[in-house]
């Protein structure tokens, strides 16, 4: 009996031990199941090549190899914060917990909620072997100085050409070179020409007549004579001559065999097509001359420098012929196309030449007097990653972390851009290798689109973003009351399909005036979509937050300085 008891409590044992042993051994396969991600492989010269078993790359043909997972979960359950942002701003970013520069508490963003966000994680001896250099992000005004050269011209309002109205031949010819200077009413030649010869016969027999019918007794007869006479003076003033020469022959009746041709105004012979004795056309150019005493400086100036130029600009000219003498000038003209190819417009520049010191042609160093830009967040230029529709920053956060930021860009000079909005002073950005970074970026996003993908079957409930646990109980309730509120008005449509419909979300150029139905001056802005505009109290249809009542000075400081248009 004693042996029987023995046996029994024996296999009891046996029994126990192995379920115990199915039990802890199933639970814990099934563990490792779950934390078990499922291996991916990539191409090590296409990371965007992303698959789910082994093979071969289908660009290049290399063979796969298996991808390291980008899980960030901490084994040990400990929520690591890599890096602090501002509620109402998540591009005001620190490195420590303080308040932001509206006053508030800034919230901690988690190292696991962080890996929808673009933020990309990098050994930091990868970093240091990446020659990655940062620099903060600071407030400065740029140069408006547009340096550009430039050629010096003549003045075409002063330009003419010398010629002449009939054919004939150049009997005396006064000005002997290119070159010469020339004074107003100056006789540069004298001009045979049968033609003119035959106008004033016709103009002494018009005289003639009209004294021979002087005496006459019918009207008719003495109205022809003047209507000849007039007739004769006009052919001659047609062909230019001139008054004192007409007048000189009417009063001598003496017929000149050439005509003479005299200076317009002061100037400079600049081509001379003539020789003395030459038979010349009509219409055919004798003499160019033009005034040198004024000058034009004709310089390129690049596309995205025009911004700054306007008409009345100073510019400071400089010349090689005249060292350390400076010349002082106005942008007088823009002209009104670009070249295509140097994508440059031209401007014109005015300068005195009194003494005729300056020649035409001579070229010029020329610093213009631009707009002022204005104090704004400034970053150099090779921190930026220029892409067809978006402008990257790559910002340094904590340990080796790093993310991917849009921004506008504005005005540019000495190697800087201004930053219209995307990144506020103060924020640490990468400045090289950022290439290799984006990169990175970029292969994660495609990692979390091949997962994303495998998950459509089985779509799970959106969970929301976790709060900071310091918030008061206060603004929970508040938040609760308000969420429900908002829920009986909107119904229960989705964030995006209330975005793409609601008259809140403005654009364009914003009439703040028209919003403020109730004209009390005042209106409720979302403060992160800035252009999110209600006269009523209410939440914002993009990120559900609660809008705040500003006055209409305040909404409009606060559109301009995110780059919005305000009426």
């Amino acid at each position: 009996m004693k042996k029987k008891s023995i046996i029994i409590i024996g296999l009891t044992i046996i029994i126990i031990s192995v379920g115990l042993y199915f039990i802890i051994g199933l639970g814990s396969s099934d563990s490792k199941t779950d934390n078990t991600e499922k291996q991916l492989y990539t191409c090590g010269m296409h990371p965007d090549v992303i698959s789910d078993e082994p093979g071969n790359c289908p660009i290049c043909g290399m063979k796969l190899v298996p991808k390291k997972g980008t899980g960030t979960a901490s084994n040990t359950g400990e929520r690591k914060i890599l890096y602090w942002r501002a509620p109402m701003d998540p591009n005001e970013i620190y490195d420590a917990p303080g308040k932001s520069k509206m006053g508030m508490d800034l919230v901690p963003v988690y190292e696991d909620n962080a890996s929808g966000s673009g933020i990309v994680s990098i050994d930091p001896t990868v970093v240091q072997n990446m020659n990655v250099k940062t620099a903060l992000v600071e407030k400065k005004a740029l140069s408006s100085e547009v340096i550009t050269n430039g050629v010096l011209t003549t003045n075409e309002k002063t330009e003419y050409i010398l010629t002449t109205r009939v054919n004939g031949w150049v009997e005396n010819l006064y000005i002997n070179y290119t070159g010469q200077p020339v004074a107003k009413g100056q006789k540069l030649m004298d001009i045979y020409s049968p033609e003119l010869v035959a106008a004033q016969q016709e103009l002494i027999t018009a005289l003639n007549y009209q004294k021979a019918v002087n005496k006459a007794t019918f009207d008719e007869v003495r109205k022809g004579s003047d209507e000849l006479l007039k007739n004769a003076i006009r052919k001659l003033e047609l062909l230019e001559i001139p008054e004192s020469d007409i007048e000189k022959i009417m009063e001598t009746r003496e017929l000149k065999t050439y005509v003479s041709l005299y200076a317009q105004s002061n100037g400079t012979v600049l081509e001379k097509n003539v020789l003395d004795g030459q038979k010349i056309m009509a219409g055919m150019p004798l003499l160019k001359i033009a005034n040198l005493s004024n000058l034009w400086l004709t310089a390129d100036v690049y596309e995205y420098e025009l911004s700054k130029i306007q008409e009345g600009s100073k510019a400071e000219i400089r010349f090689n012929y005249f060292p350390g003498k400076t010349y002082e000038g106005k942008v007088s003209f823009i002209y009104p196309t670009l070249e295509s190819k140097t994508r440059t417009a031209k401007i014109r520049i005015d300068i005195p030449n009194p003494k005729g010191e300056l020649k035409p042609s001579m070229f010029a160093n020329v610093i213009i007097e631009g707009k002022d830009l204005g104090v704004k967040p400034v970053i150099p230029e090779n921190a930026v990653l220029r892409g067809g529709r978006k402008d990257i920053v790559i910002i340094a956060l904590a340990e080796g972390k790093f993310k991917p930021q849009e921004v506008i860009l504005g005005g540019y000079s000495d190697g800087y851009y201004q930053v219209l909005n995307g990144l506020s002073e103060g924020t640490r950005i990468v400045t090289s290798a950022q290439f290799l970074i984006d990169s990175e970026s970029n292969l994660r996003a495609a990692v979390s689109q091949f997962k994303g993908d495998d998950k459509q079957k089985t779509p799970e409930k959106e969970v929301m973003p976790e709060h900071n646990h310091e918030m008061t109980s206060d603004v929970d309730s508040e938040t609760k009351t308000d969420t429900k509120r908002s829920e009986k008005i909107m119904g229960d449509d989705s964030n995006a399909g209330r975005e793409e419909t609601s008259p809140l979300i403005r654009t364009g150029v914003i009439d703040l005036k028209a919003i403020d139905k109730n004209k009390d001056g005042n209106v409720f802005q979302d403060f992160m979509d800035w252009n999110v505009i209600s006269d009523e109290p209410g939440r914002c249809p993009i990120c559900n937050m609660i809008l705040q009542q500003v006055s209409l000075d305040e909404a409009k400081k606060n559109l301009i300085d995110n780059g919005f248009k305000v009426k």
